[in-house]
């Protein structure tokens, strides 16, 4: 038996779950840090400890619910096998890879008192037990408080360093990270003292254009057209990002939003053509994209701020540069592999006209 495993009672605590999009970003640090063989590794590892749970990325849904437990054990066998450095990479790492909280946290770019101020709110999102708080004091200092949160020590080693990823995300410089209440250590709750000295300006170019090269080509014509002008449009955004209209940059924002949802149910309807096997995952990845233009239209609604036009910016070209080399080259690779075809679907005629006349 793993030490300490015994505390946990393993298979008795299916009443905390964490969401399955957790278990997959901590594999994708693996795979792409120690390859499949070491993926593999890891997994032989949790087994000899009593591991009985998804065993493949495949197998795991992002949007399901799975034991906490089962994170848990991930956790320690990952510590043990790749040492405690690893261990901090990959907790830091995680929330610049994680979609989910990309999406969450990018809406606060450059601007960490907001991000240790809202972002606790989002807890649930991701877990299904305990809740945090916090509390911004001045000079670049905030609190995070966990109150049944931690089943094990390591889970909370693992916020420590994650916290210190996501204000070094947010362009905090010189950052620290302090865990100075545990309940494994007799506390009542968990708490976290944060501090950092500065931001990092040199990292926001605000505004930037995307350009397109073969970089980005998929190899799937159809494909590559629809995106050249997914680029075209974000330019146009970044055109009246630049000259502060806000009327002409919600109108902009509308038709994306148009556009994405045409786009996008036209790589699905081929993914449920073909029985695609990760077309639950890219599909999630769509609605995360859906979920933020519609909250970036009603927070733009209230009026432009320096933040709110940085994180439009940002997190487009960021979502859709990734989005393009990750998601749809993989669908790409499918349908190349298995000699498969898209159609050209023709663009609907009022999406046709303003494309026309306006990009």
């Amino acid at each position: 038996m793993y030490p300490q495993f015994e505390t946990m009672e393993f298979k008795d605590q299916n009443d905390r779950m964490t969401r399955g999009g957790i278990y997959y970003t901590r594999i994708h640090f693996v795979r792409e840090k120690y390859g499949t063989g070491g993926m593999q590794r890891l997994y032989n590892k949790m087994k000899e400890y009593g591991y009985n749970g998804p065993a493949t990325e495949d197998e795991i849904k992002i949007a399901d619910w799975y034991p906490h437990s089962y994170d848990i054990l991930f956790l320690k066998a990952f510590k043990e096998l790749f040492g405690e450095s690893a261990f901090k990479r990959m907790a830091r790492t995680v929330p610049r890879i994680s979609g989910g909280v990309s999406d969450l946290f990018l809406k606060w770019p450059d601007n960490p008192n907001k991000l240790i101020k809202e972002g606790v709110k989002y807890w649930h999102m991701f877990y299904n037990f305990g809740r945090l708080e916090s509390e911004v004091l001045d000079g670049g200092k905030g609190i995070i408080r966990g109150y049944g949160i931690s089943t094990d020590p390591i889970f909370c080693e693992l916020l420590t360093y994650y916290f210190q990823g996501l204000l070094e995300k947010a362009g905090a410089l010189n950052v620290e990270v302090e865990h100075t209440h545990c309940v494994h250590r007799g506390d009542k709750f968990e708490e976290w003292k944060l501090t950092w000295s500065a931001l990092d300006k040199s990292k926001n170019k605000k505004f930037s254009k995307i350009e397109w090269d073969k970089s980005l080509e998929t190899g799937i014509d159809e494909i590559d057209e629809q995106h050249k002008y997914f680029v075209k449009i974000l330019n146009e955004i970044n055109i009246r990002l630049n000259n502060k209209d806000k009327g002409l940059l919600l109108e902009m924002l509308y038709f994306m939003d148009k556009y994405a949802h045409w786009h996008f149910s036209s790589e699905e309807k081929y993914m449920k053509k073909y029985n695609y096997p990760d077309y639950l995952k890219h599909h999630a990845e769509h609605e995360r994209f859906y979920n933020y233009t519609k909250e970036t239209i009603i927070e733009a609604k209230r009026g432009l701020d320096e933040h709110l036009e940085y994180s439009v910016n940002k997190y487009l070209i960021d979502w859709l540069i990734n989005h393009i080399m990750g998601t749809d080259k993989k669908f790409a690779n499918f349908l190349r592999d298995n000699n498969l075809v898209m159609e050209n679907e023709r663009m609907p005629s009022e999406l046709e006209k303003v494309v026309k006349s306006t990009i």
